[in-house]
């Protein structure tokens, strides 16, 4: 099999299993996803959280606090961690999709972005049928912001790489 086609093959495969996933873990309920027991068992972690500057602020309609309830704090930035990533790495799975289909630079990021947002806007709904979860148009938006950030970390590692690909061939050729 021919190395282009092997990698095209690994990105549908990628992006089936980012989309497997999220369907997955979106079917969930709450309960069988809270990690605030497992989270509470660590003391030291719970007292750690409390004793660093106070941090609070509200998501949607979730107000979090990393004084008042730690738990949930540490199991909010994991949760959503976990929404940037996994939207990130599909994004930039179906970015490298498209531009085997041809499109490429802006055309490509729009488009990705599209289907970010749709197979986000799916999930939000799909969750609102789920018991103890919602929906909520924010997580469409970190979805979104996962593939855009993952997106210019790509793009900047690949100006990075450039540049010291130029700088070594401009070395070896003034020796």
């Amino acid at each position: 099999m021919k190395f282009k086609l092997k990698k095209q093959l690994v990105h549908y495969l990628i992006a089936l299993i980012c989309l497997t996933g999220i369907a997955y873990f979106s079917s969930q309920p709450f309960s069988e996803q809270d990690l605030r027991p497992a989270l509470e068992q660590h003391q030291k972690v719970m007292r750690g959280v409390r004793e660093l500057p106070e941090i609070k602020f509200h998501y949607g309609s979730q107000r979090v606090n990393s004084r008042e309830d730690p738990a949930d704090f540490i199991q909010f930035w994991i949760r959503k961690g976990a929404h940037v990533l996994s939207y990130g790495i599909l994004g930039l799975s179906l970015a490298a999709i498209l531009s085997v289909k041809g499109l490429t630079g802006a055309k490509k990021i729009l488009s990705a972005s599209v289907l970010i947002v749709l197979v986000a806007l799916a999930d939000e709904w799909h969750q609102t049928f789920v018991p103890g979860r919602t929906g909520r148009a924010i997580d469409v938006a970190l979805d979104l912001a996962g593939f855009l950030i993952l997106a210019f970390i790509a793009w900047l590692g690949k100006q990075i790489t450039k540049f010291v690909q130029h700088k070594a061939y401009r070395n070896s050729t003034i020796s």
